[in-house]
């Protein structure tokens, strides 16, 4: 089946079976307290998509019930903002945590969630990782069983999609769906848990590693027939005591939504890295190219050179005309305020976000106290400013705790709200010096937008 209409299956399946609410045209007008976190909803009604009633039953027999509907996104829809088919972004509005419940975490996913009941290798006791390749010296299966028995870490770390922060393209440099395409996340498509691991150091050790290894694969066998994303071996290397296969989040066994039962875990990348669903590791001496290093997750745009490549390299999926951009590797530094973007521009709304197109979110005048988070991955946080209608920066306090790059913080400062519109900017800095900047180029998948984010409010 292709791409394209495997993601129109996808499509219509969220149309059709999504849980109560989930689908709904309900908008609530956002009032915001002095933490920015709390909203009057205001209903005016919903819709809900249901399945067709079946046919009446002939009188001699009883009347069968319609078949459950299979859904999409198996976790409840209530704490999380549906952006499409199978993606569902954070509420980052109402964030006031460290760590992120799994309830409250975002789901990208390119397919609908597999299960045990349609995949049976998803079962702990039934599934395998192999762990194999030209460039491994001693090839193996692993149970479930097996992984748990290995030495495991915890680590606390954000993920983020890539496309989160796609929608200020379209808000803040007023571009186009046919310019930049792709969903949209606002804000929210970030969360913090600890994953508890297998780190690479032990796989690698168990298996070896020849000399020359240059592409380490990550392979889903049940995601579709592509989920597959290559690293460069040496980055992996680099990183190998702080990624690896994970099998359980805050503390729990994963969740089918969030890659039960073994997924990977790259603090700092982009989530694509993190694959889920794990079925093979596999470490060649050739460079490696499929669908989420070429047509998707990369910077395509003019301002990005086209990656090196080779005949001799190999392609799965894909040819050597889908390589236009380099992938998204670090994710930049980023920060917000916990309010809810005005979305005027964007192709699209999401059902359940809490303003209407256009509408502005309100806060009473007064003293208030702008909060916040910021990240930044590969150095971490050094501070956070915030400025109003365009003026000084001042510097916000961070919260503790502060964990280490891998991690978000959390920042306040205090604002006397006058009567009026105002606009509110935030702009996080690494400890590298790289600071956000006012724009970002264009490229034309939305990834990584990590420009100053502007937010507009209404003060009563």
């Amino acid at each position: 089946m292709s791409e394209r209409k495997q993601r129109a299956e996808a499509d219509q399946i969220a149309q059709t079976v999504l849980k109560d609410g989930t689908n709904t045209q309900r908008r609530s007008l956002f009032v915001s307290a002095a933490a920015f976190g709390a909203a009057a909803a205001i209903g005016t009604g919903s819709t809900q998509a249901l399945a067709q009633a079946p046919a009446q039953a002939p009188a001699q027999a009883p009347a069968q019930p319609a078949p459950a509907p299979r859904r999409a996104i198996l976790k409840d829809d209530s704490r999380v903002l549906n952006i499409g088919a199978t993606v569902r972004s954070g509420n980052y509005w109402n964030f006031k945590t460290f760590m992120t419940p799994v309830e409250e975490f975002y789901v990208r996913n390119h397919y609908p969630t597999p299960t045990v009941e349609q995949r049976p290798v998803l079962a702990r006791e039934n599934w395998k990782l192999r762990i194999h390749g030209t460039s491994v010296e001693r090839p193996v299966d692993l149970s479930y069983n097996d992984l748990l028995a290995m030495p495991s870490r915890t680590i606390i770390a954000t993920m983020e999609c890539h496309g989160n922060g796609r929608t200020l393209f379209w808000e803040q440099d007023g571009l186009t769906g046919q310019e930049v395409a792709g969903g949209n996340w606002v804000l929210g498509a970030v969360g913090q848990a600890e994953w508890q691991y297998v780190p690479m150091s032990e796989i690698f050790a168990r298996v070896g590693i020849k000399p020359g290894a240059r592409t380490v694969l990550f392979w889903s066998g049940v995601d579709g027939n592509d989920m597959g994303r290559p690293m460069p071996y040496s980055d992996v290397a680099s990183l190998q005591h702080d990624m690896g296969v994970c099998f359980a989040m805050n503390g729990n066994p994963l969740i089918p939504d969030h890659g039960a039962p073994v997924r990977m875990v790259v603090p700092g990348w982009g989530g694509t890295a993190s694959i889920k669903w794990l079925t093979e590791i596999r470490v060649t001496d050739k460079r490696v190219w499929a669908r989420l290093n070429t047509r998707g997750e990369v910077y395509i745009g003019p301002s990005y050179a086209r990656p090196e490549f080779s005949a001799d390299d190999e392609f799965i999926g894909v040819t050597a005309d889908d390589i236009k951009g380099p992938m998204v590797t670090w994710m930049p530094p980023k920060s917000f305020i916990t309010v809810p973007l005005v979305l005027e521009k964007s192709p699209s709304v999401p059902a359940n976000y809490p303003l209407q197109r256009g509408q502005v979110p309100r806060l009473s005048a007064g003293q208030q106290t702008l909060r916040g988070y910021a990240w930044a991955p590969q150095h971490g946080v050094r501070n956070v400013e915030v400025r109003i209608d365009g003026g000084a920066w001042q510097q916000a306090a961070i919260r503790p705790p502060n964990l280490g790059k891998y991690t978000w913080v959390r920042f306040d400062v205090p604002w006397n709200a006058t009567a009026g519109q105002h606009v509110i900017e935030t702009r996080a800095t690494d400890t590298a010096g790289t600071q956000q900047p006012e724009k970002v180029p264009l490229n034309t998948l939305g990834m990584a937008n990590w420009a100053i984010p502007k937010f507009r409010v209404e003060v009563v």
